[in-house]
């Protein structure tokens, strides 16, 4: 059974276990999608049912809801049941949704929840790469991916009870949270692999190229070094940390190769549907939606809410529904979010006794900003020497800047610090009204255009050209071809 809510994802050597399954042959099992024998997962099938289910709505909430767009929601759903005839589960059941983020991302949950984000979906080149990242997650789900996983982590949560404990206040908790998001791998490095293998299966069964699925690995690693450029930080395509959520790049590409080969298809003999895919994509947004607050080159801006600030060089930002996270040179960072107040608290109470409560901080303040009410402290937490920031946008709404720097920086990045906060400001209904979303166009390459050419018809002051190439999978010095159909991103 196939349901629909609407379209998002997660990409991930088989388990080396024979001999651990020989000394507790009564604790293995056969691995349903791959028959290898391993360890027997503690959760049952409607363990797993009921733990997705529990989990959906928390998903839909951290990623902004389904994308409301049910002719898109149908395509994705076509192509996934494509794949899902022909895994060792054809009846399911699978719910698929296409997740309102910008975020590249696609991921399942145990008891058949899929999700690939229309983010991207904006970065796919083809029906085939989508299949392939579909493939992956329905990979996990068969190969109860989530079920192993429960079983290798349990005390886990014991853990996350005692930092919480430790932890103790609100603000405290958010500075701790910042840039920690990576500290648990999702699948482990052979889970991730053996889903790859699964998903390249899957498309040759399905009829679809099977080197369609390394070559979206190609654009994922492209679109990783890019982003990372773009934010002045350091990326290795070859790293291979223990506690990384996927396997290298370069190894996973190299691998889903040697799948492609071992399924005897030739390149390109099986369908990429390029046409259909470009055409179901034409339109969708790009980047942030309006009603969740958008980000422009350095600044932000929500025009539901009605305000504004700015990042200065060297620094990025990221928006999710939750918090906006600030981002600068060595290691320097800041989340901005809101909150409500009880509308007779002053706001420097409010920071201290509220927000702060149970923080020891030094230097509160109370200043003006742009005409509003505000105030400062800092504090020491954790490695980072921390600055917290609360202004009183109206007699029961704040908005909150926790900001930290490591102390081998000194103060060198107070100055640019500061110039965020004091951006923040109101803005006007016409301001508001002028915010118009990115979405992804399709265009045709007429004789003689040259990547720069769509580079300078992108919605960005830098890096266009090099995001025009990542978006449409070109290399470094590659053009696209008179006839080709492009993918470009624009305000209007």
């Amino acid at each position: 059974m196939l349901r629909v809510i609407l379209p998002p994802m997660g990409l991930g050597l088989r388990l080396l276990v024979p001999a651990l399954c020989l000394a507790v042959i009564a604790g293995c099992a056969a691995n349903p999608a791959t028959g290898e024998r391993q360890i027997a997962p503690l959760m049952s099938a409607e363990q797993e049912a009921r733990a997705g289910a529990e989990a959906h709505p928390k998903i839909l909430e951290a990623y902004g809801g389904a994308y409301d767009d049910p002719r898109l929601g149908s395509y994705v759903a076509e192509v996934t049941a494509r794949i899902v005839q022909v895994t060792n589960r054809p009846d399911g059941p699978y719910r698929v949704t296409v997740l309102d983020s910008p975020v590249v991302n696609a991921f399942a949950l145990p008891g058949g929840y899929v999700y690939v984000t229309r983010g991207l979906m904006a970065l796919a080149n083809d029906e085939a790469e989508l299949a392939g990242v579909i493939g992956h997650e329905i990979g996990h789900v068969n190969a109860r991916h989530s079920a192993q996983r429960q079983t290798a982590a349990m005390g886990t949560s014991l853990l996350g009870a005692v930092l919480g404990a430790v932890v103790g206040s609100d603000a405290i908790n958010q500075i701790v949270g910042l840039g920690g998001q990576g500290l648990l791998a999702s699948y482990s490095r052979e889970q991730e692999y053996e889903a790859d293998m699964l998903g390249v299966r899957y498309l040759a069964q399905a009829g679809y190229d099977p080197y369609a699925a390394a070559d979206f690995l190609e654009v994922m690693g492209e679109h990783s070094a890019l982003t990372a450029r773009i934010r002045n930080a350091q990326y290795s395509a070859s790293r291979n940390d223990w506690l990384a959520s996927h396997p290298a790049t370069p190894d996973r590409v190299a691998a889903a190769v040697e799948h492609a080969r071992a399924t005897g298809i030739s390149m390109g003999q099986q369908r990429r549907n390029r046409e259909a895919y470009l055409a179901a994509i034409d339109g969708i947004l790009y980047g942030d939606d309006p009603e969740q607050g958008i980000v422009r080159d350095r600044e932000f801006i929500h025009p539901k809410l009605r305000f504004a600030f700015n990042a200065p060089q060297r620094f990025s930002i990221t928006n999710s529904p939750r918090a906006v996270l600030i981002e600068g040179p060595e290691g320097t960072i800041a989340q901005f979010d809101g909150a409500s107040k009880q509308a007779d608290l002053e706001i420097g109470q409010y920071l201290a006794n509220v927000w702060a409560r149970g923080v020891r901080l030094t230097s509160l303040e109370r200043f003006t900003l742009n005409g509003m009410k505000a105030a400062t402290a800092t504090a020491t937490i954790g490695k980072y020497n921390g600055r917290i920031v609360a202004i009183e946008y109206a007699p029961d709404q704040v908005y909150r800047f926790l900001m930290g720097t490591l102390p081998q920086t000194g103060d060198r990045y107070d100055v640019a610090l500061k110039s965020i906060v004091m951006s923040f400001r109101k803005i006007t209904a016409a301001e508001a009204r002028s915010v118009e979303p990115l979405r992804i166009r399709i265009a045709t390459v007429r004789a003689g255009e040259m990547a720069a050419d769509f580079g300078r018809r992108m919605a960005f002051s830098d890096y266009p050209t090099e995001r025009f190439r990542v978006l449409n999978g070109l290399g470094p010095n590659e053009q696209p071809s008179t006839g080709q159909r492009v993918k470009l991103i624009v305000d209007r």
